[in-house]
C-alpha cells in the first residue's frame, strides 16, 4: 500500500509541478505592468538573457515591470509562414467585417502584393492605411531578407526609434551601411540588432579522426570527399542562414573570377558583357561547390541548435552556422568543460556580416512597449548585454550571447576585457568581403529554390553517385571516377543568365502551378542524370 502511495504521491508531483509553475508565471505575468509578445527564432539562452536585461532597463526607464510572453513555433522559415496567414485571416475579417467589401482570390493576392501601388488597388490601400495586425508586438531575430520583405509587404511599420535617437543613426555609431549591406530601414520599419557572419563550426577530434590533415578554413574545403556524410546541414527551405551562406558562397566565387578577370586583362574595370560572363563563371564555380557540399551532408533538419549539437558530440565533423551558434557553443564547452575540441572559423573573403534586425508589426497590440524593446537592444546597455563575457559588469548573467554588436562605439579599448571575442571588430577591416547586392540580393528564393529542387529532393540519387565517384577514385579507377564527374556536375542548364531571366521571375510571379511544373521537370531531369553518373562510376567497384 505504501508503494502505491510512494507512487501516486510521485505521479502527483509530476504533474502538478508544472501546473504550478505555470500558475506562479502566470501570477508574475499579471503583476507586471506591461506585456510585450515576441515571436522569435532564437534559443532560450539569448531570449532568457534578453529578458532579463530588458525588464530592468525597462523598469528603471519607466518606473513600471513588464513581462514577455515569448512566441517560439521554429525557424525563420516557419515564423514567416505562420505570421503571413494569421495576417491574411486578420485582413479578411477587416474587409469583410470593417469595411463590408467581398472577399475573392483576387483581394487575397492584391493586398500584399508588393507590385501594386496603393493608390492603384483598393485591397493594397486598404491593407496599408489600417491597423490590422497578427497579435504579435516585435519580431526579434531572422534573416535581414524576411524582415525586408515583410516591410515592403506592409507588415512592418516604424518604431520611432530611428526617428527619436539620430544620434545613433549615423556614421559613428550605427552606420547606413556596412560591407556592401544595409544596417537598417530608412523608414524605420527594421533596425539590425547585432552582426551575424556566417561560417563552419568544426570537431577538431572528428578532423583528426578523418585524416584531413588540416581544418576547414574555407567553404571549398567542405568539397572535400573525407566529408562525405560529415556536414551537418539545416534544410535551406527553412533556413534563410543556410541560404545567406550560400549566397556567400556564390559571392566569393563571382569576386575571385571578376578579380581574375581583371588581372588577366590589366584593367581597373571590367566592362558589363565581361563582367556578365565572370558572374556567369562565378555562378556556377558557387553552383558545383553547393553541389558537392549537399552532397557531403548526412542529414537536413529543421532545427539550427541540432546542427551545433551534433558537431559537439562528434556525430558530425562540420556543419554551417551563424557566428553567434558557432562562438557560443565553442566558448561554453571552454568554461564548462575544459574542452578546445569545438572551433568555429569565418572563411577569409568568404563571408560578410549582416545584420540580424528587430522590427515591429503593423496593428501591435502593445506598441509603445515594443518601441522600448527595440530602443533598449540597440541601448549602450543591449550591446553590452551581446558583446560582453558572462558575469562581468552589464554582460549576461548565466551564458554568453556570443553576438556581435552593431554600434561601432562598442569597440573602444576600455571595453576590451569585458569582450567575449576581444579581437573581434567588423568596422575594423570591412573591406575583406565586399557583398555586392546587384549580384545576388534578388536571387534569395532563386538559390532557396536550386537547393531543394537540385539537391535535396535529388539527394537519394546525388548522394549514392557521389559516393560511388569517391569509391572509384579511391580504387584507381581514375577515368571512369571523372566522367561520373563530369556528369554529375553538369549544371550548364542552371546558368546565371537562366536564373536571372528565367527561374527569378517565374518565383516573382506567384503562379504556383507554373512553379511545381518547373520544380517537377528538374528534379525528374536531374535525378536521371544522377542515376547515369552513379552507374559510370558503379562498374568499376
Amino acid at each position: 500500500m505504501k508503494k502505491y502511495f510512494l507512487l501516486l504521491s510521485i505521479i502527483t508531483l509530476v504533474i502538478g509541478l508544472p501546473i504550478f509553475f505555470k500558475q506562479s508565471n502566470q501570477q508574475l505575468n499579471k503583476k507586471a505592468d506591461d506585456t510585450l509578445i515576441i515571436i522569435t527564432p532564437h534559443n532560450e539562452s539569448i531570449r532568457s538573457e534578453v529578458e532579463m536585461g530588458f525588464c530592468k532597463w525597462y523598469s528603471e526607464k519607466t518606473g513600471r515591470t513588464v513581462s514577455i510572453d515569448w512566441r517560439i513555433p521554429g525557424s525563420t522559415g516557419e515564423i514567416i509562414r505562420y505570421v503571413d496567414s494569421v495576417f491574411i485571416n486578420s485582413f479578411r475579417l477587416h474587409w469583410e467585417r470593417d469595411l463590408h467589401q467581398v472577399w475573392n482570390q483576387t483581394v487575397q493576392t492584391d493586398f500584399s502584393n508588393i507590385s501594386l501601388k496603393a493608390s492603384d488597388n483598393e485591397a493594397r490601400k486598404a491593407f496599408l492605411t489600417s491597423h490590422v495586425g497578427c497579435g504579435i508586438d516585435i519580431l526579434f531575430g531572422g534573416g535581414v531578407i524576411e524582415h525586408k520583405h515583410a516591410a515592403e509587404v506592409g507588415q512592418l511599420i516604424s518604431s520611432g526609434v530611428v526617428e527619436s535617437h539620430p544620434d545613433w543613426f549615423c556614421d559613428d555609431v550605427i552606420p547606413y551601411k556596412l560591407a556592401g549591406d544595409y544596417l537598417w530601414d530608412k523608414e524605420g520599419r527594421w533596425i539590425g540588432s547585432s552582426l551575424s557572419s556566417f561560417g563552419i563550426i568544426y570537431n577538431v577530434d572528428r578532423i583528426q579522426d578523418l585524416n584531413m590533415g588540416k581544418a576547414p578554413t574555407q567553404w571549398m574545403d567542405l568539397t572535400s570527399p573525407k566529408f562525405f556524410r560529415q556536414i551537418a546541414m539545416v534544410d535551406p527551405v527553412q533556413s534563410s542562414v543556410v541560404i545567406k551562406c550560400f549566397e556567400m558562397m556564390f559571392q566569393q566565387q563571382m569576386r575571385m573570377v571578376c578579380d581574375r578577370y581583371l588581372s588577366s586583362l590589366q584593367q581597373s574595370q571590367l566592362t558589363a558583357e565581361q563582367e556578365r560572363a565572370a558572374l556567369n563563371e562565378g555562378w556556377m564555380k558557387g553552383l558545383k561547390m553547393m553541389q558537392k557540399i549537399m552532397a557531403n551532408s548526412r542529414y537536413f533538419t529543421d532545427n539550427s541548435v541540432s546542427t551545433v549539437w551534433d558537431v559537439s558530440i562528434g556525430n558530425c565533423a562540420a556543419g554551417v552556422v551563424v557566428d553567434f551558434y558557432g562562438r557560443y557553443q565553442k566558448d561554453i564547452l571552454r568554461v564548462r568543460c575544459n574542452s578546445n575540441r569545438v572551433e568555429f572559423v569565418m572563411p577569409k573573403r568568404g563571408s560578410s556580416v549582416s545584420p540580424d534586425p528587430n522590427s515591429m508589426f503593423r496593428g501591435a497590440p502593445h506598441p509603445n512597449v515594443a518601441a522600448r524593446f527595440i530602443e533598449y537592444i540597440v541601448s549602450e546597455e543591449g550591446q553590452n548585454l551581446s558583446g560582453f563575457k558572462v558575469g562581468v559588469p552589464g554582460g549576461p548573467q548565466y551564458v554568453p550571447l556570443g553576438r556581435t554588436p552593431i554600434r561601432k562605439d562598442f569597440y573602444v579599448e576600455e571595453k576590451k576585457s569585458r569582450m567575449l571575442a576581444d579581437d573581434l571588430n567588423p568596422f575594423a577591416n570591412p573591406a575583406d568581403f565586399e557583398y555586392c547586392a546587384a549580384w545576388t540580393a534578388t536571387c534569395f528564393q532563386s538559390i532557396r529554390f536550386l537547393s531543394k529542387v537540385l539537391f535535396m529532393d535529388t539527394y537519394t540519387e546525388l548522394s549514392r553517385a557521389w559516393e560511388a565517384i569517391i569509391l572509384a577514385r579511391e580504387k584507381g579507377h581514375e577515368r571512369e571516377a571523372d566522367e561520373a564527374l563530369a556528369i554529375l556536375e553538369d549544371l550548364d542548364d542552371i546558368s546565371y543568365d537562366w536564373m536571372c531571366n528565367t527561374l527569378r521571375p517565374l518565383l516573382r510571379s506567384k503562379k504556383p502551378l507554373l512553379e511545381i511544373q518547373l520544380s517537377t521537370e528538374l528534379t525528374d531531369k536531374f535525378c536521371k542524370q544522377y542515376l547515369k553518373a552513379y552507374k559510370i562510376a558503379k562498374q568499376v567497384l
